[in-house]
């Protein structure tokens, strides 16, 4: 059975017990206003005009007393048996049976039964007979319409229920059918870049769409970081592997003494770890694109962290590059210090590969009103204006033939992706022949 159809049969449920509590609730709270029909209601009105007659200097007053209720006629007469006022019921003369006290009598006209009930009222100074008539077979008591109207109102309740229910659960779960819709077309075609986009529909149907929409972003961002990996380690390992296996190759078709073996060794393990680091870089990268590493931040001192980083950062050989540091005190964000320090080592042997010897590298640290900046300035040989979009890209190189320390050119990258993670920005200007700036906005 279907959620619409037990949602829909649970609501009717409910309707119909609360309709029969709540008639049962009515027919115990008006017990003693409802008489069995039409003998004693006949009765009780012509008795409660009776309790109602007042009269007043000469005059009855008329404005208290009932001349129909409830299917009951009510005439009224003086002490001689005049009609005074009253109703009358067309095709019927009462007036042919005398008037008696406290007597139920029938009596038929026009093919029908009718009962009539007389009381007299001394009233010391006059009298005033009333008279009531009904019909035997009237229905106009208080039970007969609850329960005509309980059997009239009750299914009408029931079907509306159903209508209205079945109806309201369609509409709601209708936005259901076309995300599962959706959902499965973006499954079979393999097309993650789709979304369901829901616009109209229950709130909480499009909070499913829009949690759907996030994990087919997710599961897009995932499979498009594990092409770019195939992809970049395809690429990148090609050489290096080339390289020992040609080493390989050679060391058993040309090496004989230890001396041989041992270079060639040294080239194959200076080759695997060049292929261990890059491998390293690439699934770093890669997790911190994808978001499969939790990494905490904390609220930090940069102020002091920086100058740490600048003193860790150690050149690879010694060309006269003088490193030093301007940095504004007593600036406190929420940063993750492993990845701050490898975004900031990256630009430093960024700026120490292409700087010129004997050159500067400055580390410096400012507090603006949108947050803070750390930059990065060298005099080296800068970059050309149209290659500033593409140093972001991974494996991009400014200037290959400068690549002496076996640079992967995947530490911009690195440093681009660590300031989105901040929530920042990284950017550059550059000079050919001037240096470079590079920004880290936060």
């Amino acid at each position: 059975m279907s959620i619409k159809l037990r949602t829909v049969l649970w609501f009717s449920l409910m309707v119909m017990l609360i309709s029969t509590m709540v008639l049962v609730f009515v027919l115990v709270i008006n017990g003693s206003s409802v008489t069995p029909d039409p003998a004693e209601r006949l009765v009780k009105i012509v008795l409660g005009n009776a309790d109602d007659v007042e009269f007043d200097n000469g005059k009855f007053d008329w404005d208290d007393l009932h001349f129909y209720k409830r299917g009951v006629s009510c005439t009224f007469y003086n002490e001689a048996g005049e009609r005074l006022r009253g109703a009358v019921i067309e095709g019927i003369d009462s007036e042919f049976l005398p008037l008696e006290a406290d007597k139920l009598r029938s009596f038929s006209a026009n093919g029908e039964t009718y009962l009539c009930y007389d009381t007299y009222v001394d009233m010391d100074i006059s009298g005033l007979w009333i008279r009531g008539i009904v019909n035997s077979a009237d229905k106009s008591g208080l039970m007969h319409t609850i329960m005509v109207l309980t059997f009239t109102l009750l299914p009408s309740i029931l079907l509306l229920t159903l209508g209205g229910g079945w109806l309201i659960v369609w509409t709601s779960f209708r936005p259901m059918d076309k995300i599962l819709s959706a959902a499965d077309s973006i499954s079979d075609g393999g097309d993650l870049s789709a979304r369901i986009a829901l616009r109209r529909g229950p709130s909480e149907m499009k909070k499913l769409s829009q949690s759907f929409d996030r994990m087919f972003e997710r599961l897009e961002k995932s499979f498009e970081a594990e092409r770019q990996f195939t992809a970049d380690a395809s690429h990148e390992l090609r050489t290096p592997i080339t390289v020992i296996l040609a080493q390989c190759d050679r060391a058993r078709r040309k090496d004989k003494t230890p001396e041989d073996f041992r270079s060639s060794l040294n080239v194959i393990q200076e080759q695997t770890e060049k292929m261990s680091e890059l491998v390293q870089q690439l699934l770093g990268l890669t997790r911190l694109q994808h978001g499969t590493d939790r990494y905490k931040l904390e609220k930090l001192n940069l102020s002091e962290f920086l100058p740490a980083c600048a003193a860790d950062f150690m050149p690879e050989d010694e060309r006269g590059i003088e490193l030093q540091t301007d940095i504004q005190s007593g600036i406190e964000i929420r940063f993750n210090p492993a990845l701050m320090a490898r975004a900031v080592q990256n630009l430093l042997q960024n700026a120490y590969k292409y700087g010129k010897d004997g050159g500067h590298i400055l580390l410096s640290l400012k507090k603006t009103d949108e947050g803070v900046r750390i930059s990065v300035k060298d005099d080296g040989i800068g970059i050309d204006s149209q290659d500033i979009d593409k140093i972001f890209n991974r494996f991009w190189q400014a200037d290959p033939a400068r690549n002496t320390g076996g640079g992967s050119g995947l530490g911009l990258s690195m440093v681009k992706e660590i300031a989105e993670f901040h929530g920042g920005s990284v950017s550059v200007q550059s000079t050919p022949g001037e240096g470079s700036t590079f920004t880290i906005s936060i």
